[in-house]
């Protein structure tokens, strides 16, 4: 079955989707979804063909993104403020039949495949017949996303139309997502923890999502929980962080789930005083779209989402015990677009395994995140936790820093690694900053402690808000 088909399949008087002022219910959705299908078709696309999506979200990305599918034309959801050189790279990457910008995009990117808003509100204005939905086995290729780039150059991760099928599992079982209820994400939709899990399962779901086209940051977001009231509602740590500092009010709040970096229980905890709701914490990655792992504040570790299966490998024993998990899903991709060489990630039998580390729960019940592989190392012979350090530093620093994380980096001699702290000041004076961050530093156990202290300005993310960690090991080397 055509996934879009799934998509659409909400009562049709239902409000599926609020942009501002507008709301569109679910038989304007699919009304407009088919326009945009039929305007593709009448462009020269075909079935199997890939189309770059490069707008802001909202109404009109999401009858493009759903048109494709039923047009059976691959959607690749990217940033909007992506530069014009990497579109063409990521194009050549993808072979890419068309890509759908805004106006002035296309006059930069100089590319005769590329299509301007404008016009195509033209065309879809003017499409002909009606088609019917591509026919769609499971396993079809439906679309594309590009990681982060957090460990090297971006890659295509193909994905299937059964990837859409039950995206609402989670919201529905864990959450207690209804159809009544209106979803929304500050993070954007090129980025697969909201697609999945706000846009995909509000809509199978038949619920209601929100469409934001500005760029998030804490006032903005705090206007819109203001006018939409959403009932469920998605971020990252970072953004959670700013929005319990500057006290946002969440009324009707039923349930708030933060994924894409690990998010540090004590900010779990000041986000549930302040609401009264708990802070799902999930886990996912770009290629098995959904959330396969999950925390609330009663669970002591991580445990698999509805529909995954985990299945472990041991990866060091003894002092520290490590392991890689390979997950089992509907959702998880079909694979990459290319030949992959440079990550630890990898697919095998339709299982995905990240390039994360894990340890069991002490119960046995469950898993701990650990870090990404290069984030578990021996310092003086010692196995150490850089996240945990991270998050230690981060608890003894409230109030004294706006951010900080941990970086190990290869010492003067080769075998050796050194930790590094770099922090944001914020509002303080950097002297109080260094003291404050050596005072953190001197609270741990020796072995644990960055030998060095890095005030800067920003740190380095990726599209999707993903911190660069390998960036900030460079300038600490």
């Amino acid at each position: 079955m055509n996934a879009a088909a799934w998509l659409l399949a909400g009562e049709p008087a239902r409000i599926a989707l609020i942009e501002g002022e507008t709301r569109v219910d679910y038989a304007t959705l699919r009304a407009g979804s088919i326009r945009n299908a039929a305007a593709l078709l009448d462009a020269g696309l075909r079935p199997g063909d890939a189309c770059v999506l490069a707008l802001p979200d909202g109404i009109e990305w999401a009858t493009a993104f759903i048109g494709m599918l039923w047009a059976g034309v691959r959607p690749i959801a990217i940033n909007p403020r992506t530069a014009p050189p990497l579109i063409a790279d990521l194009m050549l990457d993808a072979a890419a039949a068309a890509a759908l910008l805004e106006d002035e995009t296309v006059l930069a990117l100089g590319d005769q495949r590329a299509l301007g808003l404008s016009e195509w509100r033209r065309r879809v204005e003017r499409a002909g017949a009606t088609p019917a939905a591509a026919p769609a086995d499971d396993d079809d290729p439906a679309f594309l996303l590009y990681s982060s780039g957090t460990t090297g150059r971006p890659k295509g991760i193909i994905h299937a139309h059964r990837a859409i099928r039950d995206a609402q599992v989670f919201a529905r079982d864990i959450l207690g997502a209804r159809p009544e209820h209106r979803f929304y994400s500050s993070s954007k939709l090129f980025f697969a923890y909201p697609l999945a899990n706000a846009f995909f399962a509000g809509l199978r779901l038949g619920a209601t999502v929100v469409l934001d086209t500005a760029w998030p940051d804490p006032q903005h977001i705090a206007a819109m929980v203001e006018r939409h009231e959403p009932h469920i509602f998605f971020s990252v740590p970072t953004l959670y962080r700013r929005l319990v500092d500057a006290g946002v009010r969440f009324r009707g709040l039923h349930a708030a789930v933060s994924a894409g970096e690990a998010c540090p229980p004590a900010l779990a905890r000041e986000w549930q005083a302040m609401t009264g709701v708990p802070l799902v914490n999930g886990y996912g990655t770009t290629e098995t779209l959904s959330l396969v792992l999950y925390r609330t504040a009663e669970m002591d570790a991580a445990h698999p989402t509805p529909l995954t299966t985990i299945h472990p490998e041991q990866l060091t024993s003894g002092e520290v015990e490590t392991w890689r998990l390979w997950f089992s899903h509907p959702a998880v991709a079909l694979g990459y677009s290319r030949v992959v060489t440079h990550d630890s990630a990898r697919f095998a039998d339709g299982r995905f395994s990240p390039g994360d580390v894990f340890r069991r729960a002490p119960d046995g019940e469950g898993w701990l995140f650990a870090g990404r592989s290069d984030q578990l190392v021996k310092v003086f012979g010692r196995w150490v936790d850089v996240v945990a350090i991270e998050q230690a530093v981060q608890e003894r620093m409230r109030g004294k820093a706006e951010e900080v994380c941990v970086i190990p980096a290869q010492g003067e001699d080769a075998d050796m690694i050194r930790l590094h702290l770099f922090a944001i000041p914020g509002d303080l004076p950097p002297p109080q900053v260094l003291a404050a961050a050596q005072a953190a530093i001197d609270s741990l156990p020796p072995y644990q402690r960055p030998e060095k202290i890095h005030l800067v300005d920003h740190f380095p993310r990726t599209d999707t808000g993903k911190l660069r960690r390998n960036e900030l090991a460079r300038r600490a080397g």
